[in-house]
């Protein structure tokens, strides 16, 4: 629970006789639709409505893979919510916790310490779902998510960066590596990035003259027995040949075990030499609802009656990802898509209105006009009205009841004018790297892969987190175990401080995690202390000592540049 220090409460929702306050958490498809289900109300004065977001815009998520083609420019599938919503007063914080007892939302602004509490008549919780891939080694470090635009766009500049790298790679075995493109995930995120993957590599790889794009190997695990569970076989089975007929190796019945810098590992103890892996699993509730005293099922969603609100808590309403709302027209609970969530914040919206004014609420029912699943360029599968629909047709509904979901009139233009682009031009190559330069990196190696070799040039300043390795090297064709280290050791100074090559290779004996320096940031802190470069001259001279060596020049490496001087152990 939060401190007392630097809380306020929300001016004009407290007065006595005041509008009822209406707060939402999240702004997704649950969140802002049920904000634009209040508007009105919010703008005649009858309720007061606040909404929590992290991020100030709402994101249109079904569209967020053609991001990484480059199909649709990444600012046309977000608006922002300050406009979507005007009426309403938006707060851009992370939710803290949920007082129920004093019904008060605690929140914090970002890069600020203190809480401030929000109250509350009636809250709606629309936070979605979140991603947990820490449950499998080196998941979390070497992949890349997909679930925010950030994830999209980062996606998108490293698969450029790597057609670059590969354009220049000369070793066939590490080109084969960077050209290997592995989706975790056969659902119906995975489904969309690895198709969009796929038509983006094949078709971009024809502007790279040392790049052939059947040398492209793109891979989608999927640990069921066919991709798409949510489809019925029939349009499943479409799109599994489609998608083969793409150049897409599918495999089954086939899950990740663990990934690292080199590769992924998978659960036959098999693995694929990769260096790109996306994560289109992990799944789990969002951490927001283990706070809450509510009850939860199994997928540790709140549990919610046919009105949507949560069972046993009076003003407390759930939508979206986050609920598990009746399906009145088939067993079980409403699928989390994008076409549901908008159906159930319009209901909302009606309810929290209805008990405002004294009325009778109304249960959620709602049968899906139809599933959609893109397939790359001009291909699709889709289930529409109970019709199984395929190829270029499912394409062209998908786009077009996405593009009427699409919040205001401008987005819709910009989006509509992209498509058009994209049949007349080629997707853009272009790489922006908008990123802060990182000092520090985490990786992940399996037993005896190989961390840096004797002779390579230095990459950065390796710590051990987790695990052992050994350090083996060559002098005079003879190699010999110098070390073993574990965590809280180092690597790498040598060759970082005195600008020669490495001098040793380092293997991995156990499953290892490392934090690493990258060179310039590593001699910037040397340089800048003293105490630091003491420390590590002493270290240096003492492994030295105990391998038995006067100079760095034994072990046939030329020092560059001004760091000749230095030479010296």
């Amino acid at each position: 629970m939060a401190t007392d220090a630097g809380r306020s409460v929300e001016r004009n929702t407290a007065q006595e006789g005041g509008p009822p306050r209406v707060v939402i958490l999240g702004g997704g498809y649950g969140g802002v639709y049920t904000a634009l289900g209040l508007r009105k109300a919010a703008r005649s004065g009858r309720i007061h409505l606040s909404i929590v977001s992290r991020d100030n815009f709402f994101l249109s998520q079904p569209m967020l893979a053609e991001v990484v083609s480059g199909s649709i420019e990444p600012p046309h599938i977000v608006s922002p919510i300050r406009r979507l919503c005007p009426q309403c007063d938006f707060h851009q914080a992370e939710v803290e916790d949920v007082d129920m007892d004093r019904r008060q939302v605690v929140i914090r602004y970002p890069d600020q310490p203190h809480f401030r509490r929000i109250p509350f008549d009636h809250l709606v919780i629309a936070v979605g779902g979140s991603t947990d891939l820490s449950r499998i080694p080196g998941m979390a470090a070497h992949s890349f998510s997909f679930k925010t635009l950030g994830d999209a766009i980062a996606l998108r500049g490293h698969l450029i960066g790597v057609l670059e790298k590969a354009d220049v790679e000369e070793d066939p075995e590490q080109k084969g590596r960077l050209l290997t493109f592995v989706v975790a995930g056969g659902g119906y995120t995975g489904v969309e990035v690895v198709a969009e993957i796929n038509d983006f590599i094949r078709e971009a790889s024809r502007s790279y003259r040392h790049v052939d794009p059947a040398e492209a190997r793109v891979i989608l695990l999927q640990g069921a027995s066919r991709i798409l569970p949510e489809l019925d076989e029939g349009p499943a089975a479409f799109s599994h040949r489609v998608l083969e007929r793409k150049g897409i190796e599918i495999r089954l019945n086939t899950r990740v075990a663990g990934a690292t810098a080199e590769g992924v590992i998978l659960d036959d103890g098999s693995g694929i030499q990769a260096r790109t892996l996306v994560a289109a699993i992990g799944a789990v509730g969002n951490p927001l609802l283990e706070k809450l005293p509510c009850p939860r099922d199994q997928r540790g969603r709140l549990i919610v009656d046919s009105s949507l609100a949560v069972v046993g808590y009076s003003g407390l309403w759930a939508v979206g990802d986050c609920a598990a709302i009746p399906d009145t027209a088939r067993d079980g609970t409403c699928p989390p898509t994008a076409q549901f969530a908008v159906r159930e914040a319009r209901r909302l919206a009606k309810n929290i209105l209805a008990t405002v004014k004294g009325s009778a609420v109304k249960p959620f029912a709602y049968n899906s006009l139809g599933v959609f699943v893109p397939l790359g360029r001009f291909s699709g599968a889709a289930q529409i009205m109970g019709f199984n629909v395929s190829g270029l047709p499912a394409w062209f509904f998908y786009r077009a009841y996405y593009l009427i979901q699409l919040p205001r009139l401008k987005r819709k233009i910009q989006v509509s004018i992209d498509w058009i682009l994209e049949l007349l031009f080629r997707r853009d190559i272009v790489h922006l790297d908008i990123t802060r330069s990182q000092q520090t990196t985490r990786s992940h190696y399996e037993p005896g892969q190989i961390v840096c070799d004797q002779g390579d040039l230095a990459r950065g300043f390796f710590i051990i987190l987790e695990g052992q390795v050994e350090v083996v090297r060559e002098l005079r064709g003879v190699k010999r175990l110098v070390a073993t280290m574990g965590p809280g050791e180092y690597f790498g100074e040598i060759s970082l401080l005195f600008g020669v090559r490495h001098t040793a290779t380092i293997r991995a004996i156990t499953p290892l995690d490392l934090l690493m320096m990258n060179g310039n940031d590593f001699t910037a802190l040397a340089n800048s202390s003293s105490d630091f470069r003491d420390l590590l001259g002493g270290a240096m001279r003492q492994r030295l000592t105990d391998a038995g060596v006067e100079s760095l020049e034994e072990f046939g490496q030329q020092p560059e540049g001004e760091a000749a001087e230095h030479n010296e152990g």
